[in-house]
């Protein structure tokens, strides 16, 4: 079980359902074909927060679903597009480490991880098609749609330290906000919700998604590696601009918006340059500004909620805002 599942017991209401979502996470994917389902294998395995499959049996539970076996399919889906996704992500930025470990991509190269990643979608898509309601599979093409969009967006502000703050939430709105929305609105729609409360939860997945890649983007100036999983620092280095390099740009001093301005030409990063990056962004208060920014969109992730009935899972909803704002992993 993931970190997150364990986490304070956050996601005991649901914890049978997960363990149901891991077993089908670990079976084997593809019959005769050793490396595509080794590669597979060590993207679905490799843990993380399965916070996408956990919204999705939340949402469906809070909106009075009896369909176990439906919703736990539909969260496996969501979870395996999800891990096809970091698969691109991690050729796309070259990523060395995932998660605490080697990524695909460093140990079996670009070729294999994307059409790894590739197959992982397919199957994701049949396993999406086979439900009963089109609104779930429109749901989660729309997310991938926005997926690929944001990704692309991405590459084009690369190392742009005039990105604007509408670009720069489109991006993390696509990367991460969209695909939790859509298993939101999945989990409504296996409960035949009506369309307010359906409305509402995809409205929550997306503030709390957005919320989430915040943190994400304050976390990498802020945090521990051993915790984080993955190098400090990362997201610079690999040219993206975050939020609280925004900050910095927009509110830091003439000298200090020029030290960032060559730390951003250079190709490669060092870890002096990463700790000169941590002291200006710091001095801006770039983490600070990025929380209250946070703040905005889980307040309206729980504003949200007010529209949910009262249950166990609704509550759970609740407790997993808190937990997405005050995580350091």
């Amino acid at each position: 079980m993931s970190r997150l599942a364990v986490h304070n017991g956050l996601f005991a209401i649901i914890a049978g359902e997960l363990l149901e979502v891991e077993e089908r996470l670990h079976a084997p994917v593809s019959d005769g074909m050793g490396l595509l389902s080794a590669v597979a294998q060590y993207a679905l395995a490799s843990g993380g927060k399965r916070i996408r499959p956990a919204l999705l049996l939340l949402s469906a539970q809070a909106c009075g679903a009896e369909a176990r076996e439906r919703s736990v399919a539909l969260a496996s889906a969501a979870e395996v597009m999800h891990a096809a996704s970091l698969l691109h992500d991690d050729i796309v930025d070259r990523s060395p480490t995932r998660r605490g470990r080697p990524s695909a991509m460093a140990r079996w190269g670009p070729d294999v991880s994307v059409l790894v990643g590739d197959f992982l979608y397919s199957r994701a898509v049949q396993a999406l098609v086979n439900d009963t309601d089109r609104r779930v599979l429109r749901s989660f093409a729309d997310a991938t749609v926005a997926m690929a969009e944001a990704e692309v967006l991405q590459l084009q502000m690369l190392r742009d330290l005039t990105i604007s703050e509408a670009d720069y939430l489109r991006i993390v709105t696509g990367k991460t906000a969209a695909l939790m929305s859509a298993a939101c609105r999945a989990g409504a729609l296996v409960a035949d919700a009506p369309d307010p409360l359906v409305d509402a939860l995809t409205a929550f997945g997306l503030n709390l998604g957005i919320g989430f890649q915040l943190v994400d983007d304050a976390l990498d100036y802020s945090a521990r590696e051993e915790r984080l999983g993955k190098p400090v620092g990362n997201d610079f280095r690999e040219g993206k601009i975050t939020y609280p390099v925004m900050h910095l740009v927009r509110t830091g001093s003439h000298e200090d918006r020029l030290a960032l301005e060559e730390l951003a030409r250079r190709e490669e990063l060092g870890e002096e340059d990463l700790a000169l990056l941590r002291d200006l962004v710091d001095r801006s208060g770039g983490v600070e500004a990025t929380m209250r920014l946070v703040d905005l969109y889980l307040g309206r992730a729980r504003a949200e909620l007010h529209g949910v009935p009262d249950s166990p899972a609704c509550r759970t909803l609740h407790h997993l805002v808190d937990f997405v704002r005050e995580r350091d992993w």
